[in-house]
This record gives structure tokens, sequence and C-alpha cells, in this order.
């Protein structure tokens, strides 16, 4: 039985700022997350996850099919490491690594640079996955220290594969045995997608990142630290680690309306995705709601999600609880989470590496004011 204490029945708290310790907060505006996070996109699972990125199925497949049509191999290389959702693939990231990347950090230069990355780095961030334990670190550094010594797999070796779920332990196993031939075919198979996909979005939507960042910059400078960081996270109040030192903050065009975030060596590099810029927003007409009011009363806009509303105003309950309660599919109730998260409906707690979802107060509040305001009568 899991003996666990349930992290709902903590108080939720973000970043934590009141302990005498002032975190680097930075916005960078890097094309090279995106480039990262459209192969995310484009790996995500059609029958599950299309459906959570704004980017749609059209342009996913199109990019699936010209991967594939310069190289047949890339995509399931790219799977197995970055997490396709099949058996045995890695959930790895790379976005923690851009920061970390000298300047000017377009994607050929980042891509250069893990070229020359001390491959003990690369693996590390590779086979960094969930609930692999505190120590886990110092295991990996054992084995490749053990590796470097022997070509016969000792007790570190050993003790780090039986960390993984058994399905894993096949692309683990690869991995360690072959760094540099694992080096070879990722950034192999990188390159394919920049050249196949990406290097034809990259100067579409650089103008959009940097107007996000100056909006940000501007939000940044009207508000206390904790409120900005607050706002910045989107809906997401994350449980500050002991060592963290920085928060990354990085706007996105493909993530959108879904955030990305990776905890590396004392740095929150967090993704979201554009609101200041939203490509679509229209534009010049006086009569337009704003990009709030717009996600907001769309999020309302379904049964499902006006439900979800109902049994969180009950509790806080978990992912798997809504699907049970509303006898939808997890990869569903996800989605219409998403949604409901973008807009400002719903928080989602992570702690301990656990996530649950909360009604924000005021839900109520909220709507009749962004309704007021845009009919031109506000504080009614």
């Amino acid at each position: 039985m899991d003996t666990r204490t349930d992290p709902r029945l903590a108080a939720p708290r973000a970043v934590d700022l009141r302990r005498g310790r002032i975190l680097d907060v930075e916005i960078l505006v890097s094309v090279t997350y995106d480039f990262l996070i459209s192969l995310h996109v484009a790996l995500a699972s059609a029958e599950q996850d299309y459906a959570d990125y704004d980017v749609g199925r059209e342009w996913i497949e199109s990019a699936r099919k010209r991967c594939d049509e310069a190289n047949p191999e890339a995509l399931t290389v790219l799977g197995r490491h970055l997490g396709d959702g099949r058996p045995g693939s890695l959930h790895a990231t790379l976005i923690s690594l851009v920061r970390r990347c000298p300047e000017p950090r377009e994607p050929l230069d980042f891509l250069a640079w893990l070229r020359e990355l001390p491959s003990a780095k690369l693996t590390e961030v590779l086979l960094d996955q969930e609930g692999l334990g505190p120590d886990w670190a110092e295991l990996l550094a054992a084995t490749l220290e053990e590796l470097a010594s022997s070509t016969v797999a000792g007790a570190a070796y050993k003790r780090l594969l039986a960390r993984y779920p058994e399905d894993m332990r096949p692309t683990v196993a690869a991995i360690l045995d072959d760094l540099e031939g694992t080096r070879d075919t990722l950034l192999a198979a990188l390159h394919t997608w920049y050249d196949a996909v990406f290097a034809a979005e990259q100067e579409r939507i650089m103008p959009l990142l940097r107007q996000e960042a100056e909006a940000l910059e501007r939000r940044r400078a009207e508000m206390p630290p904790d409120a900005f960081i607050e706002q910045a996270m989107r809906g997401v109040q994350w449980q500050s680690a002991a060592g963290l030192r920085r928060i990354v903050f990085s706007p996105s065009y493909f993530c959108r309306p879904a955030v990305l975030y990776h905890v590396w060596h004392g740095t929150l590099t967090f993704c979201a995705p554009l609101i200041y810029a939203s490509p679509d927003a229209h534009r010049g007409d006086p009569r337009a709601p704003d990009e709030e009011t717009l996600r907001f009363f769309l999020a309302l806009g379904d049964p499902s999600r006006l439900r979800i509303l109902r049994l969180l105003a009950e509790r806080q309950m978990y992912l798997t609880e809504l699907a049970d309660r509303m006898d939808l599919t997890k990869a569903t109730t996800k989605h219409h989470m998403v949604k409901l998260r973008d807009a400002g409906l719903v928080t989602l707690y992570d702690r301990d590496r656990m996530t649950f979802y909360e009604l924000r107060p005021d839900v109520a509040r909220h709507a009749r004011q962004l309704l007021s305001n845009y009919l031109g009568q506000p504080g009614e």
C-alpha cells in the first residue's frame, strides 16, 4: 500500500521567495527552444495528444512527412530518446541545455555546441527521468567512471539500470554502452529535423518571440518579483526545489496552449505560449475581444469542461480522478485541463513530482469582470 502523504494536504505554493533568497529570473529569447519544442509536438501521439497543440494536426502530419522523406529513421531515433509514447522510449528534454549554449544560441549553433559537450553531460540530460531517486546523479557518475575503466558492466551499472522501468532498460543500456555513437545518431536526426522542417519556420516565428519577450519584460518591471513569477507561470504552481537558484522564462510559438518546463542543475526552464504576440489576434478591430477574454470564454464553451469545473468546485483532484468521474480517457481529460489552465480557470499544482488540479478562486467574479470590461460597463 502506498503510504506517502497526499501532496494535496500540504499547503500548495509556487516558488518560495520568502526564505531570504532571491532567485535570478531571466527572460530569454531563443528560437532554439521552439526548434526543440516543435519536435516534441511532432512526436506526440496522434491518438492522444495532437489536440493539445494549437499548431494543429495538419502542420504536425506535414512536418512528420517532410522529416520522413529526408531520413526515414530520424523520427524513430528522436522518439526513442525524446519520447514518442512507444514502450522503451525515454522522455528526455534538451531545453535545459539551451541557456548553457554560448550566444547566439541559434539551432545550428546549439547543435554544434552539443557536438563538443562532454559526453557525461549529454548522457546525464538524456537519461534524466522522473522517479529515479535523489542519488541518481551520483549513481550515474559512478557508472560512467566504471565504464571508463572496464568493458564489463559493474555493480553501479547494474544498480543504475534497475532504477528504470523494465521496458526502458534496453534504451538506457544502449546509450551507456555507446556514448559517442548515441551522440552521432541523435545529432544526425536533429539536423534532419532542422533542415527538413524547422528552417522554414524560424524566420516567421522569431519576431513573435521577441515581441512576447518585450511584453514580459514590461510586466516584470511593473510587478513585484513573486507576483511576476506567479503570472508568468501561467496557472502552474510549482514547488521550489531546495537547490533552485534561477528561473528562465522563454516564450514559445509551438507549445501553445501547453507549457513545458524542466529543472536541471538549479535552473527551472519554463517555456510558455505566446499571449501578447498571438499570431491569430484580431488586430485593428476595436470591437474584437482581447486575448484573455477570448481564451476564457472559449474554454467555457464546452459541456465537459463546465462539468470539470463543477467537480473541482468540490475539491482538488488528480487527472486520473477527473477522468474516472467524467468517464473520459486520461488523454481527453488532459486536453480539457490544458485549455482550462491556459484560460486561467484552474491551477495545476506540481508537488513532489505529482500533479493535481484546483479551481482558481473567484472564477465567477473574474468572468463577470471580463464581460463587463468588454461591453464597456466596468464595475457592474
